[in-house]
């Protein structure tokens, strides 16, 4: 049950839940808005508090219900006529960019480790090969300068 007034949000806290209705994650609203998505979510939990909501996508329905076009509002409102994509008329029309879209094309740097929200290593064998054998090195020099290290240390003292 919705306690709270639409009016008691802040602009910021409106510009989150309109993204969390179009079912954006923290970090995809941190990356449009251009806030860390610790903020983001410090947003979104003073809108559920504010509005007494269950969650952040009940929160997120209220606002959209609240935020729907009477009949004669939708009458004098601009409609999409085709002629701009989709992306172009949502961001103009809710004053929210959405977030860049990455082209899969662009040659990128890849690593060994999960990134991204990726779940799984998309190296090919020769490139694993690679990373094992210049991270095993990276750790032996490590090592030996530790040592290198304790054993002047170990000088120094006797």
């Amino acid at each position: 049950m919705v306690t709270g007034t639409i009016e008691q949000l802040t602009a910021r806290e409106r510009d989150c839940l309109r993204l969390v209705g179009r079912g954006m994650s923290s970090k995809e609203i941190a990356l449009a808005l251009g806030l860390s998505p610790l903020t983001v979510d410090g947003y979104l939990k003073e809108a559920v508090r504010t509005l007494g909501a269950s969650g952040r996508r009940e929160a997120a329905r209220v606002l959209a219900s609240h935020e729907e076009l009477s009949p004669a509002e939708q009458i004098a409102a601009p409609q999409n006529l085709g002629a701009e994509p989709p992306d172009l008329a949502e961001t103009v029309l809710s004053g929210v960019p959405l977030p860049p879209k990455r082209s899969q094309a662009e040659p990128r740097f890849r690593v060994p480790f999960l990134r991204q929200g990726k779940q799984i290593n998309d190296l090919d064998p020769l490139n694993r090969l690679i990373w094992i054998i210049g991270l095993a090195l990276l750790m032996l020099i490590a090592v030996a300068n530790f040592l290198n290290g304790l054993g002047a240390l170990w000088r120094i003292t006797s």
